[in-house]
Order: C-alpha cells, then structure tokens, then sequence
C-alpha cells in the first residue's frame, strides 16, 4: 500500500461536499477518480497534495510514499510563460536545490523520454496543446514522484492527440513506475488507463473496482447511468427468478430484492442469438467503428446492443441468449 484515506469529509461552509471517504492507492497502480464535474474531486487530489487543509479524516503515505514525493498536474498544464521548455522542466528541481550537474543530467535524459527534442528553447506559445502536455508532463516526472495526482490532464485535446497522450502516459507509467491518481468525467479515459475505478457521485464513494467489473456489474443504477450504455427493463424478481410478462430468467440478486425490479443488461453484454431466450423485436442495425449497434424491443422497452455479431434483419423477431447471468436493480 503506498496511499491510505480513511474517512475523509470536506466541507464548503456548512454544506458537506465529501462524505467518509475511504480507499487506498497501491504501489505501481493508475486509479481513476470518475464522476461529474463539481462533485470534490479536485478538491480531493489538493488534499492530497498538502495544498488544501483536511476538514476531517486521514490521509496516511507508507512504503516510500509522501506528501514531498507526490506530484500535482492540473488540467490547464501551468506552464509559465515566459520561460523555456527546459527551464519549465528545470522549476521544481531548482526549488528543490538539485546541483547544475544533476538538473542537466535529468533535463537531458527527460527531454529524450518525452520526444522534446528540438523544442527546448521554444516558449508555452509556441507549442502546440499535445507538446505542453508533455511538458506539464515531464516537469512533474522529472521530479521521479512516488504518486503524481493528474486532474483532467487530456481534456483540452483533441480525440486523436487524446488517445495518444493515454497511451504514453501508460507507456511512462511502467517505465517510471509510479503510481497515478486520474480524475476524470470520461468514461473511456478512465477504461483506457485505470487498473480500477472510484466512482464519486453525490458526494460519496458509489462502487470502487476494475472498469469491466463496474461496467457490467455496477453497484446500483446511480452507478450504471453515470456509466452509461445501460438498459433496464421493468419486471418482478422473486429469490434469483426475474419475470418479464410469461417469460422467467435466472438472475443475480445481490441486494435480495422481491417484487417490482429491474433487469439491468450493458450495452456491451454477451449475448448470442439462439432457437430460445429471451424474445426480443429488431427495430434498427447499424454499423459504427465502435462495432455494430443494434435497437431491439425486449417487452414495451426498447433496448441497445453493441455485441451482436450476427446479421440480422429489422422487424425480425429473435430470441437472445445471455452468456453470464445479468443483475436486478430496484426499480
């Protein structure tokens, strides 16, 4: 474990913004902080950082962890701007008291690993939004940090320079081995990079797990909605049995429900079509670089699904075959 918060409050006057929150960091681990904007999660990583008090709880650093090895990158990159690509980079090791010698060493070595060469005399103005990133980047890596504390850090890019700055952050990650706390509100983001999830909603820690776990087995419909790709389909639930009109499903019922639920099924779920299963009416098929997407009526709802691979014909009728049990919801 390198990061323990145990039972942290924040407060904005009297209004609680952050409830008991509880989780850990490990050692070498990108955890993702997800929700929507406004609900403490910057708030949460300045905290962190020693930049903002502590109104309740604890904030515990073991196994080389500290608050003087963790670093800050905030979304808008902080460059200054009248200063040099090297002499950004250079800033913390200076405040730090790093000899000539070393800051040389480190600044020339770290400007290899981030593809600046040739950029190091260039000014914040001159760079385009993917090269400032890496700067912001590699002003923080050089400092070697056990932790680095990353808030929003690719929203002002584009999609493609996006997915690339993902994966070189990834790529920088093993190499360096640090560990990362993301905070982000998108989703696929949070896929891409997190070996697990923390999911903020109102406040409180909703669901912390890996991103499949989460997405196909979210902790409630709060959580699956912040998700998205979501279907729920009204029916009644009795011990592990889920009734929609005449036809009975086995099911997980965590929360051992009885009575009026919902079935909820992921957009991505494993499903197949079969000769028996769930009826189901073909409204609309069609093709996305993200897979095929598929419109059905399963009942009076309408659904979606991302992983039928099988051509099928609209208005048809067709029964679906769930490769793993799905999960009932309170409705």
């Amino acid at each position: 474990m390198g990061l323990s918060i145990n039972d942290l409050q924040l407060f904005y006057g009297k209004n609680k913004i952050l409830q008991d929150l509880t989780f850990t960091v490990e050692e070498g681990e990108i955890v993702a902080l997800f929700g929507p904007s406004g609900v403490g999660k910057t708030s949460l990583l300045k905290m962190i950082a020693g930049i903002q008090s502590v109104d309740k709880g604890t904030i515990r650093f073991t196994n080389g962890f500290s608050q003087a090895s963790t670093v800050l990158v905030f979304q808008d990159f902080w460059l200054f701007p009248h200063m040099t690509v090297v002499e950004n980079i250079a800033f913390g090791l200076k405040a730090r008291k790093f000899s000539k010698a070393i800051i040389t060493e480190k600044i020339n070595k770290i400007v290899e690993v981030f593809d600046l060469n040739g950029l190091e005399k260039h000014f914040p103005d001159q760079l385009s939004g993917g090269q400032k990133q890496r700067v912001a980047l590699a002003r923080a890596v050089v400092l070697e940090p056990k932790l680095l504390l990353l808030d929003e850090p690719f929203a002002n890019l584009d999609s493609h320079l996006k997915n690339s700055m993902r994966e070189y952050l990834r790529r920088l990650q093993k190499e360096y081995s640090f560990s990362v706390i993301l905070v982000t509100h998108d989703r696929d983001e949070a896929f891409q990079l997190a070996d697990r999830m923390i999911i903020l909603l109102d406040g409180r820690i909703q669901q912390i797990g890996a991103p499949q776990e989460i997405y196909f087995y979210p902790a409630n419909q709060k959580v699956a909605e912040t998700i998205g790709e979501s279907n729920f389909i009204p029916g009644m639930i009795q011990d592990n049995i889920f009734k929609i009109g005449d036809i009975e499903m086995i099911v997980e019922n965590p929360n051992q429900l009885q009575g009026e639920a919902l079935l909820f099924i992921p957009y991505g779920a494993d499903v197949e079509i079969s000769e028996t299963g769930l009826p189901a009416q073909v409204l609309s098929n069609e093709w996305s670089p993200n897979g095929q997407r598929t419109q059905v009526k399963i009942g009076e709802t309408n659904c979606t699904f991302t992983n039928l691979s099988q051509k099928i014909i609209d208005e048809e009728e067709i029964f679906l075959k769930f490769n793993e049990k799905l999960q009932v919801m309170p409705r």
